[in-house]
Parts: C-alpha cells; structure tokens; sequence
C-alpha cells in the first residue's frame, strides 16, 4: 500500500469522501448497504474499497460496523442474492463484547462467520474436533475453523489484504475518537462456521451444485442477513460458555438437519 493510500485511510483527506466511491468497484445497489458512506471513510486500494465509521445493511438487519469491504476478486459472478453484499464485514458485538467477521470465501463465494474469543475464554486454544458435543453449540453446518488471529493485529497490513484477514480490526484505519479502537489482547480465537454444505448454494462453484442435485438437496443461498443471525448466535452461546450461563435460546430459522451433511459437527 502506498505512502499516499496510508495516508488516505488515516484521513488526511481534506474533505470527506462520497458515496460514489462506491461505484467504480461493487455493484450499484451497494450503496443501499452503506448508505452513510459519506460520513465515513473510504479507502481504496486496487479491487478492494474498505468503508469504516457507518453501519452496513444486511437485508433490513443493521451491523453497527467497523469494517465493510467490497472486494471485486471475491464477487460472484452473474445475477442472485449476493450482488450489493459486502465481501467482509468486521464489527464488535454490543451484545457480546466480541469481535466478529462476516467474510466471503474464494473462488466459491459463499460467506460464512467468525467470532473470537479472548485468552480467558475456558474455549481458547480448542480445535475443532476437540470442543466437546455436550458444550451444545450449535450453529450452520457447526464449528469448521477454530484458529488464532492471522498473523495478530497488526494495522500495517494492505487495505487487500485485511479485505480476506480474519483478526482484530485494523486499528489504524478506524476514525479517530473511536470508542472501541484498542485491541485488549494481541490475539484472539477465532471460532467460526462456513455456508458451504450442500444445502447451500456456493455460486462460484459448479460442481457444488452438482452435488447437491444428484444427492436430491435443495440448495439455498445463506444471504449475508442470515448468516449475521448466525455470527449473533454463535457469540451469544460462546458468551454464555465463558460466563457459565445456560445456552440462549436460537433467534431465528431452524438449522438444515444434519443428516443432509456429514461435515456438521454440531
């Protein structure tokens, strides 16, 4: 990233960006997801434009984000439900405390979802196939990554490269007088489900979709508001873990059986 592009995303620009910015890179109807883009940030950095400072739109369901990023090498092609959604979204849970990442794999463009835990989370450290079944959480397709921060918080990293990072906010690039722009601990555990089991649609991948038909499963697209539901649900249970509370009770559509995917773990 360059000296200039830093400087941009420290906001040293002398006025503040439009919306437009928006445009050139993601689809139109993007600009309904951020529609305060004006009042934030914006970063560009090659295919990717980072939006800091303004909430993001999920269907109707608002995340008080930090980060949003449209990223143009992550965007499915051709017409469905993802078109306009963002690519990444970063954000700290008012409910939780807990950072949390909504983020779109590549080349499969489905999205899935993370939160991590602090070092005093009885649940740090855990692999997957080591959290134990009677703990009860249950989340889309169950927990499939559990891993520390990518290489920890460190803000210096390319606009590109936090686009597709799963860790802390960038600090740097937040506005400055933000209430929650300290990371507490250099790094957290990250916790996470994906929307690609074959009950899902994965629009950039064709022989996914095979799958699904010639098991005889209807395959759904998990929208960026459905799986926000499920980031939500996943860091109500891992709150309710640390605080030796009982489970919370699941907001939202029941989860696909678990027959249909023998990946799902819980």
């Amino acid at each position: 990233m360059s000296t200039g592009s830093r400087k941009t995303a420290r906001g040293s620009r002398a006025k503040p960006p439009s919306a437009t910015a928006l445009v050139p890179v993601a689809a139109v109807n993007s600009l309904a997801r951020v529609p305060d883009a004006a009042g934030g940030e914006v970063v560009r950095d090659g295919g990717v434009i980072m939006v800091t400072g303004v909430p993001y739109v999920a269907h109707g369901a608002v995340i008080p984000a930090s980060e949003v990023f449209f990223d143009a090498d992550a965007r499915p092609a051709g017409d469905g439900p993802w078109l306009g959604e963002a690519d990444k979204v970063a954000w700290r849970d008012p409910a939780t405390g807990y950072d949390c990442i909504i983020l779109r794999s590549q080349p499969a463009g489905f999205l899935g979802g993370y939160v991590g835990v602090p070092p005093s989370h009885p649940l740090y450290g855990f692999a997957c196939d080591a959290i134990p079944a009677d703990i009860g959480i249950e989340v889309h397709g169950g927990i499939t990554y559990a891993k520390m921060c990518q290489d920890g918080p460190a803000p210096r990293h390319p606009v590109r490269y936090e686009a597709r990072r799963i860790c802390h906010l960038a600090v740097s690039y937040r506005p400055i007088g933000a209430t929650d722009q300290h990371v507490e601990h250099a790094h957290a555990w990250w916790f996470g489900f994906t929307c690609d089991h074959v009950a899902d649609v994965a629009p950039g991948d064709v022989r996914h979709a095979s799958r699904g038909a010639a098991l005889g499963v209807a395959q759904t697209y998990r929208d960026d508001a459905y799986v926000l539901g499920e980031v939500r649900n996943l860091a109500a249970q891992l709150r309710a873990i640390a605080d030796v509370e009982p489970m919370p009770a699941r907001v939202g559509p029941p989860l696909p059986p678990a027959s249909l995917d023998p990946r799902r773990r819980s």
